[in-house]
């Protein structure tokens, strides 16, 4: 009988508490300003086209990181080292992507994101010489460059 009661207690408090955060999520929301998408800047669902394809990065402090671009979808990969399996984290498709565009300094800048999210991390295209090559690359917002081609990201 006691653990009938203990249990019944504990299903009430979680109940109570999920009702509360589910009350304040849309508090939240209002305050933010819009409740899903960033002020002030437009979106789409559509990824830009020289955005699209396969695109790796390597940096000694975070490891591997990799980001697939289609029509329609985006995913990001890691993993620690330069081999082994990659690690699924995150996929954004269909109406819980949200692309925002804006041009900076001359460049065409584009964002994937999620609902409620805004961290403002943007990335732009470009061309540039490696190893005798023009390639492609993808930077976020000047922090990390990504390659189509897995042998420029390791250099």
């Amino acid at each position: 009988m006691v653990k009938k009661v203990a249990w019944l207690g504990a299903l009430i408090i979680l109940g109570v508490t999920g009702g509360v955060m589910g009350m304040t999520q849309p508090a939240a929301a209002k305050s933010y300003g819009s409740p899903k998408t960033l002020r002030g800047v437009k979106y789409t669902r559509t990824t830009p086209v020289r955005s699209r394809g396969t695109w790796y990065n390597w940096d000694r402090n975070i490891g591997a990181s990799k980001i697939i671009v289609k029509k329609h979808q985006v995913k990001w990969y890691s993993k620690p080292h330069k081999h082994g399996k990659w690690h699924h984290d995150q996929t954004l498709t269909g109406k819980k992507l949200y692309v925002y565009r804006q041009t900076l300094q001359r460049k065409k800048m584009f964002g994937f994101y999620a609902a409620y999210e805004d961290d403002f991390n943007f990335f732009y295209t470009g061309t540039k010489k490696l190893k005798g090559k023009t390639v492609k690359y993808m930077s976020s917002a000047g922090l990390y460059t990504y390659y189509h081609a897995w042998k420029y990201a390791v250099r």
